[in-house]
């Protein structure tokens, strides 16, 4: 038990800058977080304490961050935002917006090289633009200066590059799982 309660620890402890992350951009207030961030560890460890098994920390601890911060904003009946169903509906919509991303972020390794590869594969041309917008970071006039097109010629090239990109990574991350 003592095992895996420092397991769980250390696996608090190394999402910690994630958890209060999102428990600051829910109250827009550091000092507030970090009391909010500590008593979701105080829930965690009572949870433990008890015996009850969590399978995902992560989640576990961001649902009972969610809480904390509604019951932080009812206790304060001064305060500006009063929570309500809509407030806890949209809480429920960043909790999985924020679930998505952290999965996304697993991935980045594998979406980083698919889009690589999908990279190499375009004509020269288009890998020029998306290298004076994306790698050199310039503007769309100068982009369109330095390829010798319109301004407006180069939003459009780039929409369809971005779109086509998008299109052939997915394609390649399903044809991993695939096995193929």
């Amino acid at each position: 038990m003592a095992e895996s309660n420092k397991q769980v620890t250390a696996e608090f402890l190394a999402k910690r800058h994630q958890l209060l992350s999102f428990i600051t951009g829910l109250l827009r207030d550091p000092l507030e977080a970090e009391d909010i961030f500590q008593e979701v560890w105080l829930k965690l460890a009572g949870a433990l304490e008890k015996g009850i098994v969590i399978e995902d920390q992560a989640k576990w601890c961001r649902k009972a961050a969610k809480h904390l911060v509604l019951e932080h904003w009812r206790s304060r009946r001064t305060a500006k935002v009063f929570a309500d169903s809509t407030l806890v509906e949209f809480l429920d919509f960043v909790d999985q917006a924020y679930e998505e991303n952290q999965s996304l972020h697993d991935r980045r390794p594998e979406l980083q090289r698919a889009l690589n590869e999908c990279v190499a594969a375009l004509p020269a041309r288009s890998r020029q633009l998306i290298a004076l917008k994306y790698e050199e970071r310039l503007s769309l006039n100068a982009v369109a200066e330095r390829a010798g097109q319109s301004a407006a010629a180069v939003i459009k090239a780039l929409l369809r590059l971005r779109q086509s990109l998008a299109s052939c990574v997915e394609k390649k991350l399903k044809l991993e799982e695939l096995g193929l």
